[in-house]
């Protein structure tokens, strides 16, 4: 499809790693932080308990780990588009890069379906918690929770939108790829020149057509963040200008008209005054 003196070596090359790589890391990513939405509301008070620091690490490892290892098994379709004279040695249409890009749009389709069905059932489960919580007359506090994870399935339609785009682009290019080879292979019998560089100017459309909307996503992304987080982010903007009261803050106030007392904010109970005034049981 290309060589080292060509710009498809490289759009192919970084569609290929956004396909495999990138699409598996984000997909793990999304799907690990709806078990965490999900547990921190099932089982509050085991949450910490359950995800440690460790078994975070290890969850995060294991999603690149796993996102390497599935890139990594199209090596062999990587190798056909640096050098495409190795495909008969290295690669073959039928024997591997029709199933590798089978096995791509299969898990473009299985990824977007496990994440709609967990999105939605972990959506369910905090509207009924909620609910329940509404009517024991208990502090609403899985209502807060229910809104950030709306705030998420931004994150998540955003996703699944582009991922969409980016299966049929892996389908169109599965066709584009058989023309190709049909192409290369009656060379020799029907030299069509002219379907040839179509065929190959589609595939580098398509290809550089799904790197940029992953791109685009990308931006998205840290725009949803920053509309959702700003308060986090930039505390700045939602300051009013408050004076917190530290701990162990002493303010002096006028008790009497002659007279001045220490009163102290976030105290303990030993640090409070013991000698108390007459003025300090006025109402």
């Amino acid at each position: 499809m290309a060589n080292n003196h060509s710009a498809s070596y490289v759009i192919l090359a970084l569609f290929l790693c956004v396909a495999t790589f990138g699409f598996v890391h984000l997909s793990l990513s999304h799907l690990f932080v709806i078990v965490l939405r999900q547990v921190s509301v099932t089982r509050p008070y085991g949450f910490q308990s359950i995800f440690t620091i460790r078994r975070v690490s290890t969850g995060v490892a294991l999603s690149w780990l796993i996102s390497i290892l599935y890139a990594a098994a199209f090596a062999p379709l990587t190798t056909v588009i640096i050098d495409p004279a190795k495909t008969k040695d290295v690669c073959t249409y039928d024997g591997c890069e029709k199933p590798l890009l089978i096995v791509a749009i299969g898990v473009f389709a299985i990824f977007i379906a496990i994440l709609l069905t967990s999105y939605g059932f972990v959506l369910y489960k905090l509207k009924t918690i909620a609910y329940r919580e509404k009517m024991h007359n208990e502090p609403e506090v899985t209502r807060k929770k229910i809104f950030r994870f709306f705030y998420f399935g931004a994150h998540l339609a955003l996703y699944v939108i582009v991922s969409t785009l980016m299966l049929v682009g892996a389908a169109l290019i599965l066709h584009n790829v058989w023309l190709y080879n049909r192409f290369r292979n009656q060379m020799r019998n029907d030299c069509d020149i002219v379907g040839y560089i179509d065929t190959l100017i589609r595939l580098e459309t398509l290809a550089g057509g799904a790197v940029l909307l992953w791109l685009v996503r990308v931006v998205f992304d840290a725009v949803v963040v920053l509309l959702v987080d700003y308060r986090r982010l930039l505390p700045w903007i939602a300051n009013n200008d408050p004076q917190p009261l530290h701990d162990n803050q002493i303010a002096a106030a006028r008790a009497s008209p002659l007279q001045w007392q220490n009163n102290c904010f976030n105290c303990p109970v030993f640090k409070l005054d013991i000698n108390l005034h007459p003025w300090d049981f006025k109402n």
